[in-house]
């Protein structure tokens, strides 16, 4: 059964789901970092299909989920931090191992390089690696507040986002759980676009020395995963051409078994 805990940081308590392992624990925790602007119940689908000798956790960055808000825009750096501070605060010794997915392939990059002994193997999956100009671009894009009006159709952009656009590919009630989690963070639902698309990718990314596996389905970001796997020294670049959409729920298994693979 996925368990909720929370852990004091410096940005507040973070909520998290956590996964005991299935059997004797064997391997290192695994740690599984979000898409913007959800929260760890995006990996509910996958947990069980991973906690095989691992447990698993799913933490919310602060502003996000259950996790405290903020007031101010924070940096990918920031959201590093409170997880990392989550890690110790929760008392997991060692190193453990990190998955991320879109906006968390930069926050799990970034914890590496905060604190290498602490990250083991980094599999970052769909990495939203792009040149400053396109940061740019997306930044003045997708930064604009969700508007709370009395009217509804100030909901359709979460709508569209996470139901409308996936739909047939996602049970309706996943979509809606997802939409529902959206909405929690208010008009701030745009602070984790501003982090990851204000993150220095080039520099950074040049700069970690752990063990990274890339994974890229078949996605807007499959280009921009094989452009950052050229630039992560050592990594190691997946293609996984079997999942296509929805990569955590109708792609569930076929990704577990992935993850499973690199770690």
């Amino acid at each position: 059964m996925i368990r909720r805990l929370y852990g004091d940081t410096s940005f507040g308590q973070v909520h998290a789901r956590c996964l005991e392992a299935a059997g004797e624990e064997a391997a290192a925790p695994l740690v599984c970092l979000h898409p913007a602007p959800s929260s760890g119940l995006y990996f509910s689908t996958v947990m069980p299909l991973l906690n095989d000798g691992r447990r698993v956790f799913a933490p919310d960055y602060p502003g996000y989920g259950g996790s405290d808000a903020l007031e101010d825009p924070p940096a990918i750096a920031d959201y590093a931090t409170a997880i990392l501070e989550l890690l110790d605060n929760m008392g997991i010794e060692g190193s453990v191992n990190v998955l991320g997915f879109h906006t968390g392939c930069l926050v799990g990059a970034e914890m590496a390089l905060l604190d290498q002994a602490r990250v083991g193997r980094l599999v970052l999956c769909d990495v939203p690696y792009f040149s400053t100009e396109q940061q740019d671009g997306m930044r003045a894009q997708m930064t604009q507040p969700m508007p709370i009006r009395a009217e509804l159709d100030c909901l359709a952009g979460p709508w569209k986002f996470n139901i409308a656009s996936r739909a047939g590919a996602v049970p309706m009630p996943r979509a809606f759980e997802l939409f529902a989690e959206h909405l929690r963070v208010g008009d701030r639902d745009w602070f984790g676009f501003s982090a990851a698309f204000s993150y220095d990718c080039k520099r950074r990314f040049t700069e970690l020395d752990s063990d990274v596996v890339l994974l890229a389905t078949i996605s807007a970001l499959h280009e921009p995963t094989v452009r950052a796997a050229a630039v992560i020294p050592g990594s190691r670049f997946v293609d996984v051409p079997e999942v296509t959409t929805a990569v955590f729920e109708q792609g569930a298994a076929a990704i577990a078994k992935r993850i499973e693979e690199a770690l």
